[in-house]
């Protein structure tokens, strides 16, 4: 009865720890997230929110034209001295967190970030950088730049041949 009882606990402790890392998978926090993103077509115009981004760029850099095709402009009134671009997955999930309560420059390792990164940029001391994406498949992208020694980030979409942003637009409604 005791043997019984042992097996029993151990496969329960088992089958908790499976569901716990399972349930861990997604989180508001995760690299390759976007849960929205903000629709810029230049440097002057207001961006249109879509979805709930999970963002954080703290009024650091703008990046523009999102959705974007060819290339991607950053603008900092500071240096940008790295650039990473992240593939990402969209999901409409967190759509009522507070983000802004939740990330920080300190939240992603720098190193977690380059394990990560499709198509980077360093040493360089811009504030004003255009970036070749024509290598880049169409689809959801985290943009990271590191000014003065902080990480910064921004989600973006890069459009395909047959986009229509509607189709961007009613998915994120």
């Amino acid at each position: 009865m005791k043997n019984l009882a042992l097996i029993l606990t151990l496969l329960l402790l088992v089958s908790c720890n499976n569901d716990d890392e399972n349930n861990n998978i997604t989180s508001e926090t995760q690299i390759d997230l976007v849960t929205g993103i903000n629709v810029r077509q230049d440097e002057f115009s207001t961006p249109i929110q879509l979805g709930n981004p999970n963002v954080f760029t703290n009024n650091q850099f703008i990046t523009f034209p999102n959705p974007a095709t060819e290339a991607l402009s950053l603008l900092s009134p500071q240096g940008i001295t790295d650039v990473w671009i992240v593939p990402a997955n969209a999901d409409k999930i967190y759509q009522e967190t507070n983000f802004s309560s939740i990330l920080n420059s300190d939240l992603y390792a720098e190193t977690l970030i380059q394990q990560n990164t499709e198509l980077g940029f360093s040493d360089l001391n811009s504030t004003n950088l255009i970036l070749n994406l024509e290598d880049l498949s169409s689809g959801y992208y985290k943009v990271f730049v590191k000014i003065n020694g902080s990480i910064f980030w921004e989600n973006i979409y890069i459009a395909g041949n047959n986009f229509e942003i509607d189709d961007l637009i009613n998915y994120w409604n």
